[in-house]
């Protein structure tokens, strides 16, 4: 593990991250709480700041002096958070955890591929 290259990165990087394990930890008490609790409005809401933070903070990361294809779920998610936030006010439960699960799982899955070098978390655990 080489913590130094998280240091040497831009602060855009450590913000992105913070945003990034802010999402996970509250959408992962969020999933597994029960629904319609206070909590789970107030989690609820920090989730959705924080993924909707975390994917505009994304444009500013360039892994190889461009935009990647994990942009795409970024562009996905700043869709999805308010649709499925407006699907709860409509009524529709089960569109808005349906929204909500979906934006989770994509979360999980760009923050699996942050793990691949050359990306920063990738070089952090993995090294050069």
């Amino acid at each position: 593990m080489n913590l130094s290259t998280i240091a040497s990165a831009p602060l855009l990087y450590s913000v992105h991250g913070a945003l990034a394990l802010t999402s996970l930890a509250s959408g992962t008490v969020v999933m597994i709480m029960p629904k319609g609790t206070p909590l789970h409005l107030v989690l609820g809401r920090t989730f959705a700041i924080a993924m909707l933070s975390t994917a505009i903070t994304s444009f500013g990361i360039e892994t190889s002096g461009h935009l990647s294809w994990i942009h795409i779920l970024s562009i996905i998610t700043m869709i999805n958070i308010p649709l499925a936030i407006w699907q709860r006010r409509r009524g529709n439960i089960k569109a808005h955890a349906l929204g909500m699960i979906g934006n989770y799982v994509g979360l999980v899955i760009a923050g699996g591929f942050a793990l691949i070098p050359p990306r920063l978390l990738g070089l952090v655990l993995f090294g050069h």
